[in-house]
């Protein structure tokens, strides 16, 4: 489930797509032109997600194609962008520019961002060689936006197609975040990953100690997979995380 402002754009580009083929006005056509260009980024964001490193899960999907008959919705991505190319040939001059400055809108705000994760991991990755222990580290963190991604990782937030890779499913989804922290993936100075490496039960402990006031839980269908299933239990089985045969997952009393 995208966090908010990724729903948001996403669905702004998708109601954009969908009503551009029928749209006659030209004075309406120049927000749908914007919301088109921003369709460029999400498309390529969510084909490099699909597809991993060097895009060698598309293989499979191959195979599931011809295999399975599944697999198809892995190529959305590439069916839209072959039509925001369409679109953008039939555009007018203007047309075209507003489409560009849709395009390149998300990705300023993307280079701010990962400035801001840059310096913030910087700073976090000094902490963490100064401390001795990861409630020390917890604690000595800024109460901040970053903190609270990489301190939800692998149990809110997840990082990858395969949960996996988290040890069970997470239910949000920062591409942001994500992308800042492929970036900063071959930095050996910059904190990136919580002092976890995959879903453990000190995770959802430090998370609720350090945020207090945010949310544990997530109405969504990802928390009733059978590795999830307890997941929306009470708030009380923060003291009663057990492991079960599926992986940790929360147990109430």
């Amino acid at each position: 489930m995208p966090v908010l402002y990724a729903r948001v754009l996403c669905t702004a580009f998708f109601v954009a797509i969908l009503l551009y083929p029928f749209v006659k006005t030209n004075w309406i056509k120049i927000p749908l032109y914007f919301l088109l260009g921003t369709g460029v980024p999400i498309s390529v964001y969510c084909i490099f997600f699909l597809g991993g490193p060097l895009l060698l899960n598309y293989i499979g999907f191959v195979l599931e194609i011809l295999l399975l008959g599944a697999g198809l919705l892995a190529f959305i991505p590439f069916y839209l962008l072959r039509h925001i190319r369409i679109y953008y040939r039939q555009a007018n001059v203007l047309g075209r520019r507003i489409i560009m400055v849709g395009v390149y809108t998300p990705l300023v705000a993307l280079c701010i961002y990962m400035y801001l994760f840059n310096r913030y991991a910087v700073k976090a990755g000094q902490i963490a060689k100064s401390v001795n222990s990861t409630e020390e580290l917890v604690n000595q963190l800024p109460k901040n936006y970053f903190t609270e991604r990489i301190l939800g990782l692998h149990w809110k937030y997840h990082t990858s197609l395969s949960y996996i890779c988290d040890g069970w499913r997470p239910p949000l989804h920062d591409p942001f975040f994500l992308v800042a922290r492929w970036f900063n993936f071959f930095s050996s100075t910059n904190f990136y990953e919580p002092p976890w490496p995959w879903y453990n039960e000190e995770a959802v402990k430090f998370y609720h100690r350090k945020f207090p006031d945010l949310p544990i839980r997530e109405n969504c269908p990802c928390s009733y997979c059978r590795d999830g299933i307890q997941y929306l239990g009470p708030v009380e089985g923060l003291d009663s995380v057990v492991h079960s045969p599926f992986g940790p997952s929360w147990r109430g009393r």
